[in-house]
C-alpha cells in the first residue's frame, strides 16, 4: 500500500531534480545579448575614414540539426571621405561552433567560417567576399575573442560547480550536468 506512494513520490522528486539540473539558452535570448555586444563593439572598429556598423542580427541555433549556430547579419562599412560619404550594404552569413568554458561561465562562438557575402555599392549588387572583410573582421573579433552570452545569473550558478555538457538542439543550447565525461 505504501510501496506505490513512495514510488510515485519518488518519480515526482526525480522529476523535478531533473528539470531543476538543466538550463537552456533560447535564439532570442543568445541573439539580444549578441546583438549589444555588437553595437557596444562597432566603435573600437570605426578608425579614421572607415565606419563599420551592424543593422541587424538574426540567429539561428541548431540550423539543420548540425551542430553550429548561423548568424545573419545586415550592416553598412562606410568610407568617409571629406567630400562625400561611400557606403557598402553588407550581408553576411557565418557559422561558427558554440562553445561553453566553464571557467569563465560563458558562451564563445569559435570556428567562424563565412557562408555567403552579398555587397550592395555604388550601384553594384552581388557576391563580393573581399568587402566584406571590414564586417568579418568585427564579428571574428567580437564572438572569438569575447563571451557571447555570460551565464552570471542566479538561476544558472550551478553550472560553475559541476561537470556540464551543453548540448545543441534546434532553437536552444542545453546545459546539463555530467559527470562521466
Amino acid at each position: 500500500m505504501f510501496k506505490p506512494l513512495f514510488i510515485t513520490l519518488a518519480a515526482l522528486v526525480l522529476s523535478a531534480c531533473a528539470s531543476l539540473s538543466q538550463y537552456s539558452i533560447s535564439e532570442s535570448e543568445l541573439e539580444k545579448a549578441l546583438y549589444t555586444q555588437l553595437e557596444q563593439q562597432a566603435p573600437r572598429f570605426t578608425q579614421g575614414l572607415v565606419e563599420t556598423r551592424i543593422d541587424d542580427l538574426n540567429l539561428t541555433i541548431g540550423p539543420d540539426n548540425r551542430q553550429v549556430i548561423r548568424l545573419d547579419i545586415r550592416g553598412e562599412t562606410a568610407i568617409n571621405a571629406i567630400v562625400a560619404r561611400f557606403p557598402a550594404m553588407l550581408d553576411l552569413q557565418v557559422e561558427g561552433r558554440p562553445v561553453y568554458d566553464r571557467q569563465k561561465n560563458a558562451i564563445f562562438i569559435r570556428e567562424l567560417s563565412l557562408l555567403n557575402s552579398k555587397v550592395n555599392a555604388f550601384g553594384y549588387q552581388g557576391e563580393v567576399g573581399a568587402a566584406s572583410a571590414g564586417m568579418m573582421q568585427l564579428v571574428r573579433a567580437v564572438l572569438e575573442n569575447q563571451p557571447v552570452y555570460r551565464l552570471d545569473d542566479g538561476r544558472y550558478s550551478w553550472l560553475s560547480n559541476v561537470p556540464v555538457a551543453m548540448d545543441i538542439a534546434p532553437g536552444r543550447l542545453v546545459f546539463s550536468p555530467r559527470f562521466n565525461d
